[in-house]
């Protein structure tokens, strides 16, 4: 095992994956990578929230989809296929499923980030 890999010891198994997957075992580009999107997630969740408030469907799969690709890259692959969930029901379901879609994703990404 590379000495990269050896140092991912203390991150949850889903990151670990990542790191390898993603990252060719880089644990300090992981890093820096997850700490740019968790500080971007706020601006994120404020695109939701405006595309929401405005009932702007395309706004709210872009950003849906935007969180989608960021999600899966760092390795939280359920979350991400919520994303996609949700971007696919602002193109294709009603208003109030994908606005309830958005209000879920939006929880779920708060309680995994401890976002506020």
């Amino acid at each position: 095992m590379s000495p990269a890999l050896d140092s991912t010891t203390d991150l949850p198994p889903h990151e670990l994956a990542a790191v390898s997957e993603y990252f060719d075992g880089d644990k300090a580009f992981y890093q820096v990578f997850r700490a740019s999107a968790v500080a971007q997630f706020p601006a994120d969740l404020v695109a939701g929230d405006q595309a929401e408030a405005a009932a702007d469907a395309q706004a709210l799969r872009r950003a849906a989809h935007t969180l989608k690709g960021v999600l899966l890259t760092l390795g939280y692959a359920e979350l991400s296929a919520f994303a996609k969930t949700v971007e696919q029901g602002a193109q294709h379901s009603s208003w109030d499923e994908a606005a309830a879609g958005w209000r879920e994703l939006r929880a779920r990404m708060v309680a995994a980030f401890g976002l506020a």
